[in-house]
């Protein structure tokens, strides 16, 4: 049962996994390998994070995002199979194919989620595509009105 909740086109998501008995430095060292350019390859997360708790006994993993979980898992998959399979095969009860067996992976996922007491989207309206357009338009709008302020004043010399 997924227990996300979406606000507007914002959904949410909260892991805490138990890691591996000895696992904690292999899995502190993959995920200090992976570069943040990877995860922009998805293209509905707002935000993602990971982090080892309890002396590097569980996993963190919190995510807001476009779309329903089924989809963001999808994503996940078909993006970044190896970095998924290479963060979540430190964890217990990971399924033993992996994310590409997505049946058994999205119900180990959601056997692990937790439900959210308290969730804020700042921009719950707008979806990372949207956000990227509206920057977009700010980036120009700024860059026009700087070209508009240092233009040659046409008045000058004119009598």
């Amino acid at each position: 049962m997924d227990k996300s909740i979406t606000v507007g086109k914002v959904t949410e998501l909260t892991l805490i996994n138990p890691v591996k008995r000895g696992q904690g430095p292999a899995l502190r060292q993959f995920l200090g390998q992976i570069s943040p350019t990877s995860i922009r390859a998805l293209e509905a997360i707002h935000f993602a994070r990971w982090v080892l708790i309890d002396d590097d006994t569980r996993l963190l993993f919190t995510s807001n995002f476009d779309g329903s979980l089924l989809d963001y898992l999808r994503d996940f998959v078909q993006v970044m199979p190896d970095g998924m399979d290479g963060i979540w095969t430190h964890c217990e009860d990971y399924p033993e194919r992996g994310c590409r067996d997505f049946a058994a992976f999205s119900s180990w996922v959601q056997k692990y989620q937790l439900a959210t007491t308290l969730w804020y989207a700042a921009y719950p309206a707008a979806s990372v595509k949207d956000v990227i357009k509206a920057l977009d338009i700010v980036a120009k709008v700024s860059l026009f009105e700087r070209q508009i302020n240092t233009a040659p004043d046409s008045s000058v010399g004119q009598a």
